[in-house]
């Protein structure tokens, strides 16, 4: 069955997560890079986080990316494969792309592989977030995008954009500014995989 990742669900995990960890606003403000209101604003479901976002908290709350958006069982095999069938991840959207984490059931991976769905066609259309400079997303880590259909123009930081199609595959560091529109009226769909390696601060 079909696991929907909406907005509300979200706001209460993550403000779940903070209390049992005892933590304030500003507290997770000092952990995360994010502004206090923002992460208030997210509690409250007033806007969706972006995944660089995401793994910002997961990584200042110190809880697996998974963890933070959903709740797991302590009594889950902790083994090294993951199957997730066709149109059973969890879902979560921004409104301009549409994300289904996979093989959820696996924690403290290395890697966070998801199918994304790309309805923007300007940067304009994308939320603003406190991750996006000039629209674009950073963070630290790699990833991989595969084109699966539709066609997608990637804009990165430091070269000019490029459009891909079904097919296609661009591998680049998360760390430069980076963001993906759809290059026709088609939706995109994308294969995409992060690697999760920001480094935790010593407190």
């Amino acid at each position: 069955m079909k696991q929907d990742l909406d907005m509300m669900h979200l706001a209460h995990r993550i403000k779940s997560v903070r209390q049992s960890l005892g933590l304030t606003l500003n507290e997770v403000e000092k952990r995360c890079g994010l502004g206090a209101s923002t992460v208030s604003k997210i509690e409250r479901g007033t806007i969706s986080p972006s995944y660089a976002t995401l793994l910002r908290l997961s990584k200042g709350l110190n809880v697996d990316l998974i963890e933070l958006i959903q709740q797991t069982s302590d009594s889950a095999p902790k083994t090294r494969r993951a199957i997730t069938r066709a149109g059973e991840g969890v879902f979560h959207s921004i409104g301009s792309h549409d994300y289904q984490l996979l093989c959820t059931e696996l924690n403290n991976k290395k890697m966070t592989p998801m199918l994304a769905v790309v309805h923007a066609r300007e940067i304009k259309d994308i939320p603003l977030s406190s991750d996006r400079q000039n629209g674009m997303s950073s963070h630290d880590g790699e990833e991989v995008l595969f084109v699966v259909s539709g066609e997608v123009i990637l804009h990165t930081e430091f070269y000019s954009p490029v459009t891909l199609r079904q097919g296609d595959c661009a591998y680049i560091d998360s760390n430069m500014g980076h963001v993906c529109l759809k290059g026709s009226e088609e939706d995109a769909v994308i294969f995409w995989v992060c690697t999760d390696i920001i480094p935790m601060e010593s407190s």
